[in-house]
């Protein structure tokens, strides 16, 4: 097995990780509160993430989330799952996970807007074309438009808000700290909606789908580490939007959800866009290679 298989194997997997645990939230949805949900998800997934973080050697002193983008991405990373499991509620899960696959899209633009990054016209094309994606998939102002559908916008926010701060993260700092760190303080958002909320009961079956969600992070994050570490990431990250089929799938067995045309065309512009982008960026790199090269 080539070194390129293994990275798509793995990605795939992490792809899988990651629907699994939205799917797994919105049907628990139906019992539990948001802010239970999130705290004892959080409560699982951290130890889950702490042990193997210990297990690997991968604790520092606690100062190093301190730094201020260590901050601020632990920040937006508890604000984005906020926002990520109030949207899974209210919308088709195929949607949630069509609309957050804009956030590559968005932490381009960024770059170019807050860190001076070149961005030539055709990848700002690419991050426009996602979002009109986006808009075909919410379609505000239509008869069919869901006001919560806001709710994924704002999770996109963070969630690029998130992936765009963590460039300035110092390497250093293990992954696997920076995952349970980042666990944990969504954990403790969590903890503060639950005023505002009522808790229950759970049931036996809700602890262990949520048993399940915590397991399906902590698998969608190894393998997509593994993935991006073992195959060529030009190869590789493109089955990333395998998580979008993925989701279709499950919403469509799990509760019937299928979209309709004018969400098919949205859903189809942004993993488009997404794909044509990271075409170009395998493209720029490529025309850089020779040149940094001959420099050293």
């Amino acid at each position: 097995m080539t070194d390129n298989l293994r990275g798509i194997l793995a990605m795939l997997a992490s792809s899988a990780g990651f629907v699994v645990n939205d799917a797994v939230v919105k049907l628990v949805s139906t019992e539990l509160p948001n802010s239970q949900i999130i705290v004892i998800r959080g409560v699982m997934a951290t130890l889950i993430l702490g042990a193997a973080m210990f297990a690997t050697g991968g604790w520092r002193h606690p100062r190093v989330l301190l730094a201020p983008p260590m901050a601020i991405r632990l920040v937006a990373s508890a604000f984005a799952t906020l926002f990520i499991v109030a949207a899974l509620r209210h919308l088709p899960l195929a949607t949630v996970s069509a609309v957050l696959q804009v956030t590559p899209l968005i932490v381009t633009a960024g770059a170019a807007l807050l860190l001076g990054s070149h961005v030539g016209w055709q990848r700002w094309a690419a991050s426009l074309a996602g979002l009109a994606g986006v808009l075909l998939i919410i379609k505000p102002g239509t008869s069919s438009f869901v006001a919560e559908a806001w709710i994924a916008a704002v999770a996109v926010v963070f969630t690029a808000t998130r992936d765009l701060v963590t460039r300035f993260v110092n390497h250093a700092v293990p992954s696997l700290l920076i995952a349970a760190a980042s666990s944990l303080m969504v954990t403790v958002g969590g903890l503060c909606l639950t005023p505002f909320e009522v808790w229950v009961t759970p049931s036996t079956k809700s602890m262990l789908l949520l048993l399940l969600a915590a397991s399906s992070l902590y698998f969608a994050y190894y393998f997509g580490v593994v993935g991006m570490r073992v195959g060529e990431i030009a190869v590789v990250a493109p089955f990333r939007y395998a998580l979008v089929i993925l989701a279709l799938l499950l919403g469509y067995l799990l509760w019937g959800h299928v979209p309709d045309q004018v969400s098919f065309a949205g859903i189809a512009i942004v993993v488009g866009a997404g794909l044509y982008l990271l075409h170009r960026e395998r493209q720029v790199a490529r025309a850089t290679a020779p040149v940094e090269r001959n420099a050293t």
